[in-house]
């Protein structure tokens, strides 16, 4: 079974240090800056961060795009837990690698407990 050739844009990315990683990859990294995460409901390439305060959560639905490591993400501040995903989009980063998304994942966890403690207080 060969894999599937990549774009010449994929291709130069890959050969200068920018490798595509795993939704567990994702995962685990917003895991370790704090956030809570489940499985998404759309398939194997998306998931839930949540950060929570009191009764106030931020949450943030990631779908991880088609393009090298790119998230679409939407985000939404429940006063409790269980009402519906949130529905606005929000810019989709990409990530550069490992470093990078343990980077971004922080500050993106970070922003959420500081709405979420604002909100609760």
């Amino acid at each position: 079974m060969t894999s599937p050739a990549l774009s010449p844009l994929a291709g130069a990315l890959t050969r200068s240090g920018f490798a595509a990683l795993p939704a567990s990859e994702f995962m685990r990294a917003y895991r370790a800056a704090g956030a809570e995460i489940s499985r998404g409901s759309t398939g194997r390439r998306s998931f839930t961060v949540e950060v929570a305060a009191g009764d106030v959560a931020c949450v943030l639905t990631v779908q991880l795009g088609r393009g090298l490591n790119s998230q679409e993400c939407r985000a939404a501040v429940r006063r409790s837990r269980g009402e519906p995903d949130p529905e606005p989009p929000y810019p989709r980063p990409i990530i550069g690698g490992r470093s990078h998304l343990e980077v971004v994942s922080r500050e993106i966890v970070d922003v959420l407990g500081q709405v979420a403690r604002a909100r609760a207080a």
